[in-house]
């Protein structure tokens, strides 16, 4: 059944930035660098780089006529199998098409070599800077000022003096003869996520992480950024679902949203959120046991609400086209709230729209019969117009929402939140992988002295039962029984699969070396920081 395009728009800035694709997350990070380089602003156009661009023996051949830089053409099938490996993002790998997409992201400079056609992010970038700018604008201001340590600003080449790994100095080396991306008029954050909470989350969370930015090897870190970023633009995806369709189905928007008590640096930074987040977590290897069933089934029902997601961002793209044409209203707030009490010309605008549908697909032999039985079921014309195309487009958005959640929680990675077999007795359940297990534990341990600007942290140990706490509060991950989120084991499997859940998240930290079981008293149960910070350091 066909549908103009105004009917069928999903993607819109006010109400949901991403556009649901198979996103990679460094192609994520490399145009979120051309931001930040550019002020939130799409770059300017230039002219079309040459073909060879695309190729990396062509930068290799550059890297080895650089002054400075010796042994490149003596070891020249080396030196480009370990760019091709190391430091190139290339598509189609060992095939005849291969091409350079970017650079990895490893300094805020990579955007210099970057191929668009094969570097895309499908506005995924556009969403975590939107989140910064409106959550947390000074983590986006110390995020850039990390990611271009090591360049000079007045000559744009390394500055000789910053301790860089050797990836790192290789591309500001790559792109030192290159020019400078130009900021044009094209801002891409001129509206506030619809979640401003979540968007606290991730300021905090980016503040975190770079209270180490002196003691973890940049390649370290910017894998764990990619982590976080990835997480907040999923946990975003979820909590919006919950809020728009909340906001519709009340025909009107909480009035706690209207001003956001989250804070990122709360103990406790949803407690007063109205839609909150709740995964069980499995820690364990066997997708057959009572703990991985209950992950299984939190995922299933995640990834199946999905659905509330797609018609929620339809009816308020169509409230929001409406209020524009009769100026009744900006915001998705203010749009949701015209269902409360309709305006005149409400209904008839929806009626003279489901007309023109009709009018649109008057060629068909006949009416799909699932439609005709959307329009004989006596619904207003606003709610019968949504239900027809949602159920339209609702297995394209859910195809590749899908997908794209799978690439943001970097399912069955060590950086994953999720994990699925491949047969279909081990569907995807939540499972946090070794390396998110780590990041997690380097932003726990962290301890805020002071407020806003300035804010320094220092390391502590804490408890594993205070650990499970933040996770839960933070992040919404259930491992151990919940006195948050309600989630309690209700019979005798339930508590003997808590139990040995955490059990395997002590196993965890161990491997990882966070925790030493030394003692089974309870204030010997620790978690502990890898890297000690304490004021004195961070003064210096």
């Amino acid at each position: 059944m066909k549908l103009r395009k105004q009917d069928q728009e999903f993607r819109n800035p006010k109400v949901f930035y991403p556009d649901p694709k198979n996103v990679d997350l460094d192609r994520v990070l490399i145009n979120l660098f051309l931001l930040l380089r550019c002020d939130g602003t799409r770059p300017a156009t230039r002219g079309r780089a040459k073909a060879e661009f695309e190729q990396v023996r062509a930068h290799v051949e550059t890297l080895a006529a650089m002054p400075g830089v010796t042994g490149v053409l003596e070891n020249k099938e080396i030196a480009q199998q370990w760019l091709e490996t190391d430091i190139f993002d290339l598509v189609n790998r060992n095939r005849p098409t291969e091409a350079i997409a970017s650079l990895r992201p490893l300094h805020l400079d990579a955007h210099k070599i970057r191929v668009s056609k094969y570097c895309r992010d499908y506005n995924h970038a556009d969403a975590l800077y939107a989140m910064l700018e409106h959550g947390d604008r000074q983590a986006l201001v110390d995020l850039r000022k990390y990611l271009e340590r090591g360049r000079d600003p007045a000559t744009g080449r390394f500055d000789g003096a910053t301790h860089l790994d050797l990836e790192t100095l290789t591309v500001l080396k790559l792109v030192e003869d290159l020019p400078n991306m130009h900021p044009s008029g094209e801002k891409v954050a001129s509206f506030a996520p619809v979640c401003v909470g979540q968007s606290r989350i991730l300021g905090d969370d980016v503040q975190r992480l770079l209270a180490y930015q002196d003691v973890i090897p940049r390649p370290v870190m910017i894998d764990y950024l990619k982590a976080i970023f990835g997480l907040h633009i999923g946990l975003f995806t979820l909590r919006v679902g919950r809020q728009l369709s909340g906001w519709v189905k009340d025909r009107a928007p909480n009035t706690k949203c209207q001003s956001c008590p989250v804070q990122g640096a709360a103990a406790e930074p949803f407690q007063d959120c109205p839609y909150q987040l709740s995964f069980t977590v499995d820690m364990g290897s066997d997708f057959r046991t009572r703990m991985a069933q209950l992950a299984q089934q939190d995922a299933a029902s995640e990834y199946s609400g999905l659905i509330h997601l797609v018609k929620s961002i339809f009816s308020v793209n169509q409230l929001l086209r409406y209020a524009q044409e009769e100026k009744l209203g900006t915001s998705p707030a203010e749009v949701v709230a015209l269902l409360t009490d309709p305006p005149d010309g409400f209904e008839a605008d929806f009626k003279a729209q489901l007309k023109e549908l009709r009018r649109l697909n008057e060629d068909n032999e006949e009416m799909p019969l699932e439609v005709q039985s959307i329009l004989d079921a006596g619904l207003p014309p606003f709610d019968t117009f949504i239900e027809i195309v949602s159920h339209i487009r609702q297995k394209h958005h859910m195809t590749y929402l899908v997908q794209m959640l799978d690439k943001l929680f970097q399912k069955n990675s060590s950086f994953g939140a999720l994990i699925q077999g491949r047969s279909k007795a081990n569907p995807r359940r939540w499972h946090l992988g070794g390396r998110l297990l780590e990041v997690f534990v380097q932003l726990a341990v962290l301890r805020a002295d002071g407020e806003g600007i300035g804010r320094q942290f220092s390391t502590e140990p804490m408890l594993i039962d205070d650990f499970l706490r933040w996770i839960e509060r933070r992040y919404g991950f259930v491992i151990g029984p919940s006195t948050l989120s309600g989630r309690k084991p209700t019979t005798l499997d339930e508590h003997r699969a808590f139990r040995e859940n955490l059990r395997a998240l002590k196993d965890r930290l161990r491997e990882i070396g966070f925790y030493d079981d030394l003692s089974d008293a309870y204030n010997a149960q620790t978690v502990k920081p890898r890297y000690i910070l304490t004021q004195h350091d961070l003064g210096k």
